[in-house]
């Protein structure tokens, strides 16, 4: 893939005259029959590929070239999901000990989690409970639900008698590495207090606190949680200098290239999805998005690794083709995602605490395509001191031209209010850049020739002195006025031959 630079393919011919003059030298003469010159000079002989523009002109994409050569710019976004920390979070609760051993329901977690374990990255249970005995008691807490390598929680403390009575204890104990398992849908837990003599005991008041949970792994059902995800915008410049006319993409596509760690269902659907365009206003895409498309996910055994999910939108299963033909300019994308489509408990997963997905947003407009009488324009800054010594000149432009695309010009010459001072052409748009022939394939197989004289005498001459700015106007219409789709490759080349015979003011 190669950085493509600026601006609209379709006029580099146009364009290319005003880049190279202003590296004017002074290089091999082009012979022009009957020609009587005060001073001639051959300003550019000089032959460009596409390649040869890459470096000067900027589409805000990528260029994507095939094996045949053939060109596709590719336009990216990118829309990033929450991390899977956020979608599950494990709630404190707390188990007043009414009694030695007690077993809850999971339900007494208020919780829309239907959860059968996770792992214990972070958390801890604090204890609290008043000992009302004159004398030391051994005591043990233990939760049925926490494990670590395979072993439950047992937490043995002794409580020294300090003279008073009851005796206040309270303490945390850390829960990392431990594995909290729910699969009986029950949470159990009891407590043995013994004194010196192994007498069992009860504790006044005593109460449990499972509390600051983090996880690296949980599984079970995760209800249906709603992804934020931002809005975002693609800016399409590569039609920024297009004021009117009729252009047609072929086989435009866009990409939803989805890339997911987490190990649940997850459906995306369109919120918003639409183009601004030069020549129908703001348009909408109606794609599958609009029901909404399932991507794939990890199974349990694949824990932390990301499955991939391409969504194709095309002609076939979407407006597209209509939209990019309008001129687009930007591109508005705001997409949604929900955990567990179906909402059906039966179907279980699995979230990490690094869980994520990525979209990443495509857009392929091939260089494939017919135009006619595509209408841009591009204003300049114009210094026309070089015509200070002119007293007329006679410009004579010669053009070889292997690219599938004729193009009518005119540049009008204004002054700092944008006032028209004067153009370089009578009567209109000229068509300087013949098209080349292409075959039944949209493929090049003759140069198209030009060869076109420009005279300016001298009250013309003053026009272009007193003009600050320059306005390039071109239509631009593909082989045979439009009617045809051509391709466009990476090895299409255009000669251009530009002489001036200037007289000069004695």
């Amino acid at each position: 893939m190669k950085k493509w630079t600026k601006g609209l393919f379709l006029l580099m011919s146009l364009f290319l005259i005003q880049s190279c003059v202003k590296d004017i030298q002074d290089i091999e003469n082009i012979e022009v029959e009957n020609w009587q010159p005060n001073v001639a000079l051959a300003l550019v002989n000089t032959t460009v590929s596409i390649h040869d523009l890459l470096d000067n002109f900027d589409t805000g994409g990528y260029l994507n070239v095939d094996d045949d050569n053939f060109m596709t710019l590719v336009y990216q976004g990118n829309v990033f999901s929450a991390q899977g920390k956020e979608v599950f979070s494990m709630p404190d609760f707390s188990i007043p000990m009414i009694d030695t051993s007690m077993v809850l329901p999971y339900g007494a977690i208020n919780t829309p989690f239907d959860i059968d374990f996770f792992s214990v990255k972070n958390g801890q249970l604090d204890y609290s409970f008043e000992s009302p005995y004159t004398e030391d008691m051994n005591v043990i807490i233990e939760v049925q639900n926490l494990t670590k390598g395979g072993q439950i929680l047992h937490f043995p403390m002794t409580v020294n008698y300090a003279g008073t009575s009851p005796m206040m204890v309270s303490g945390s104990i850390d829960l990392k590495g431990y594995i909290m398992d729910f699969a009986n849908d029950e949470i159990a837990v009891k407590y043995i207090a013994t004194n010196a003599a192994g007498d069992r005991k009860y504790l006044a008041n005593m109460q449990l606190n499972f509390n600051s949970f983090e996880y690296n792994y949980a599984q079970g059902y995760f209800s249906q949680y709603q992804f934020d995800l931002p809005s975002d915008s693609l800016f399409i410049s590569l039609f920024e200098n297009a004021v009117a006319g009729n252009l047609h993409i072929q086989d435009p596509k866009m990409n939803l290239i989805i890339k997911n760690s987490f190990g649940l269902p997850i459906e995306l659907t369109s919120e918003n999805l639409e183009v601004a365009t030069m020549s129908d206003g703001m348009m909408n895409i109606h794609t599958v998005l609009d029901n909404g498309v399932s991507f794939n996910f990890p199974s349990v055994m694949e824990a932390g690794q990301f499955k991939t999910t391409v969504i194709e939108i095309n002609a076939s299963n979407s407006n597209l083709s209509d939209v990019i033909s309008s001129n687009p300019q930007q591109l508005n994308y705001k997409l949604n995602a929900m955990t567990n489509p179906l909402n059906d408990p039966n179907i279980k997963g699995f979230v990490m605490d690094t869980s994520r997905f990525d979209v990443d947003v495509e857009l392929e407009i091939p260089v494939w395509l017919s135009a006619s009488n595509f209408a841009v324009e591009e204003i300049n800054e114009f210094d026309a001191s070089f015509l200070d010594d002119v007293e007329s000149a006679k410009f004579k432009l010669i053009t070889e031209n292997g690219m599938p695309v004729e193009a009518g010009v005119q540049v009008y010459f204004l002054d700092a209010n944008n006032v028209v001072l004067d153009s370089l052409f009578s009567g209109g748009n000229q068509n300087l850049i013949p098209a080349a022939q292409v075959d039944s394939d949209g493929k090049v197989t003759a140069s198209g020739m030009g060869n076109e004289t420009v005279e300016i005498n001298e009250a013309r001459l003053q026009n272009f002195r007193n003009a600050t700015q320059i306005s390039i106007k071109g239509l631009v219409s593909t082989t045979d006025t439009g009617s045809v789709a051509v391709k466009f490759y990476t090895d299409y080349e255009m000669s251009f031959k530009l002489g001036v015979e200037a007289k000069l003011k004695q």
